[in-house]
Order: C-alpha cells, then sequence, then structure tokens
C-alpha cells in the first residue's frame, strides 16, 4: 500500500518541476538502502534504484549505512518501543537526532516546506549535493553517540 504520509504531502507545492526532479534521477539514478524510503518512490524510479527496485525488511542489516537519514529516524522507532526501560535523557536524544533526520530528509525533497521554516537542499544541484553530504555527515557524526548508546541500553535490556 502506499505509504500514509502521501495524503498529507500532497497540499505541499513543489519547488521544482516534474521534469527537473525526472532528469536528476535519471541522470544520476538513485542510491537508497532504506526498505522503508523506498515506498515513498515513484514506481517508475524504483528500478533506477543502484540497490534496486524493492528491497527487503532482510536486506537491511547488510544495507544499513550510519549516515542514512531514514536509519536515524529509525532509532526513535527503537527507542519508543523500549522507552519504559529508557533513561529521558536518551530518549530526547534520539528524539532530536530523528527530527534533525526529518528535517533535512524534507528539506531535500521536491517540496516546498519554507512556509513551515524549513529550508531548501536543492539535491538536483551539485551544490546541493555537496551541501546534503555535507549535512548528512554532521548528523552522522552527531547521531553515532547516541546510537551507541541506544544500542547499549538495547543489549542491557535483551
Amino acid at each position: 500500500p502506499p505509504p500514509p504520509s502521501r495524503k498529507y504531502q500532497k497540499h505541499l507545492p513543489i519547488r521544482v518541476t516534474r521534469e527537473t526532479i525526472n532528469a536528476a534521477v535519471e541522470r544520476r539514478g538513485i542510491s537508497c538502502t532504506h526498505v522503508d524510503a523506498l515506498r515513498f518512490f515513484a514506481p517508475d524510479a524504483g528500478p533506477l534504484n543502484h540497490h534496486g527496485a524493492s528491497l527487503m525488511r532482510t536486506d537491511q542489516l547488510r544495507l544499513e549505512q550510519k549516515g542514512c537519514v531514514h536509519a536515524h529516524m529509525d532509532l526513535l522507532k527503537i527507542a519508543l518501543k523500549l522507552q519504559p526501560f529508557l533513561d529521558a535523557n536518551l530518549l530526547c536524544d534520539v528524539l532530536e537526532v530523528s527530527i534533525a533526520a526529518r528535517k533535512l530528509d524534507v528539506e531535500a525533497s521536491p517540496y516546498d516546506v519554507t512556509s513551515y521554516g524549513g529550508g531548501v537542499v536543492p539535491v538536483e544541484t551539485e551544490e546541493g549535493r555537496r551541501l546534503y553530504r555535507s549535512r548528512q555527515k554532521e548528523l552522522m557524526e552527531r547521531a553515532e553517540p547516541v546510537r551507541k548508546r541506544l544500542l547499549h541500553e538495547y543489549n542491557t535490556f535483551m
């Protein structure tokens, strides 16, 4: 089934034309390794993914990347499952990382979210891709100690 967020995004204005989006995807392809993120792709874009048109949950351990913004958002899903047993400060840190990841994800999307206080990361341009990589790396470095603390708490719980 289509992702539920589609109904929440359909009212947002697009900041680039469909042709610009298509040209960027067709020129560079897609390199997405996250099974949940792949569900948001247009059906015709799936085959352009360097890791396959469809990924299975079993692929996640093999393909997971510490720099993936969707992997950072997954930290919140894990933390909420452990929430009764987690330190509140860790839960807050996970939430902050997840929000930062979602913000970068949305700012790099074709949607114009500036009216909501969001920025623009124009990944359809070379400069935008450099900006995205830079912010992605910063986020990865920020998330790493949080990821390790969460893993420690998970292992303690198990």
